[in-house]
């Protein structure tokens, strides 16, 4: 008889779903980031992508990464036991998003089109594949 699998569907359902819902919660605030810094200092270009702006504006990566590093370290303390048992998913979701985050965000700027749908589709592609591999990784 063949090996069965140790997934279960529903809870990779729902990873999948949370993965695409919290790397979307990610693109707006790594966007509301950047049009914050461009407000105090207005040559900041408006980039979502953390590592991107490490290397056309280092502040604005710095603080991007700063609040990625912050929203993940959000999940970690947990001091009860049976709550940490049961939310030690939730944490690993949220850490493989975050990172999955800094290389997925690159995606938008890769092709270079003048057209602002295309760079939207692209924002759109890069959450729903990160949310899916996130969800994917932490279910396993």
């Amino acid at each position: 008889m063949g090996k069965t699998s140790r997934i279960n569907p529903r809870a990779l359902s729902w990873n999948i779903a949370g993965g695409i819902g919290y790397s979307f919660i990610l693109t707006v605030i790594m966007a509301l980031t950047s049009i914050v810094l461009k407000g105090f200092y207005p040559p900041f270009p408006f980039i979502i992508a953390p590592l991107k702006s490490l290397v056309e504006s280092p502040v604005e990566g710095v603080v991007q990464i700063l609040v990625i590093l912050a929203l993940v370290l959000f999940v970690l303390p947990v001091r009860s036991v049976t709550v940490s048992k049961e939310l030690r998913s939730v944490r690993r979701l949220a850490i493989y998003t975050a990172v999955g985050f800094l290389v997925f965000s690159l995606l938008p700027y890769a092709f270079t089109v003048p057209y602002v749908q295309t760079y939207v589709g692209l924002v759109i592609a890069f959450n729903v594949i990160n949310g899916v591999v996130a969800g994917f990784v932490s279910g396993l």
